[in-house]
């Protein structure tokens, strides 16, 4: 039986370090006299952006991005040599402000083609310098998911002097709940773990205001 890889989760005390450091990027492309960004600056709170939700709400880069993905599977009939091929298509929509609804973000179509909710990460977000007003000019993210993560990776080197990836944002937020003394089968819920052994153990736990709110109160 083959091993599962072992997360490697981006600490909250890391994650505030990243974002600090893009904070005083964007503010070195602030053009005061046009009251605006700099097209770099508009990309770089793009990137922001995504990372918060990744962090802060746990998100996967293709339900903040969206996926396009055409995936071809050959097998054989049953009981004969005969080989059948069949396409299937995939198509997850980029997030959009409309799907943000008081403290919770609608996934639709995540892993598995699966819907949910996640907690909106305020908190997270107030310590970016992100409003609500930001989220609603720039949702959806009009960079690419690629681009970000690779001005995750190199950020990651530049401030932390290591690799880091946007899916261990992820496993940041799942640490950091982990951390703060939340059930594990809430986190489990929150995650939207599919498998009893990702999370440790499985159980249908009550996703609502309250356990939004011991969320917000981790991070």
């Amino acid at each position: 039986m083959a091993h599962r890889k072992l997360p490697h989760p981006i600490s909250k005390e890391d994650f505030e370090k990243l974002i600090e450091v893009v904070k005083k990027d964007l503010e070195k492309e602030w053009k005061p006299r046009k009251k605006e960004y700099s097209n770099k600056g508009y990309r770089l709170k793009q990137y922001l952006i995504a990372m918060c939700f990744g962090f802060g709400a746990g998100m996967r880069i293709s339900e903040i991005f969206g996926l396009e993905k055409e995936q071809i599977y050959t097998y054989k009939k049953q009981n004969t040599d005969t080989e059948v091929t069949k396409t299937i298509y995939t198509k997850i929509p980029p997030l959009t402000y409309d799907r943000i609804e008081n403290n919770f973000i609608r996934i639709i179509a995540g892993k598995g083609m699966k819907d949910g909710v996640v907690p909106l990460p305020a908190k997270v977000f107030r310590k970016a310098g992100i409003t609500r007003e930001d989220l609603k000019r720039n949702l959806p993210l009009r960079v690419s998911y690629r681009s970000t993560q690779n001005y995750v990776t190199k950020l990651g080197k530049r401030v932390l002097k290591k690799h880091i990836t946007f899916h261990m944002l992820r496993h940041g937020f799942v640490t950091t709940l982990l951390n703060s003394g939340m059930p594990i089968h809430q986190v489990q819920a929150w995650a939207r773990h599919s498998r009893m052994d990702t999370t440790g153990l499985y159980s249908h736990a009550t996703i609502s205001e309250e356990s939004a709110q011991k969320v917000e109160e981790a991070f």
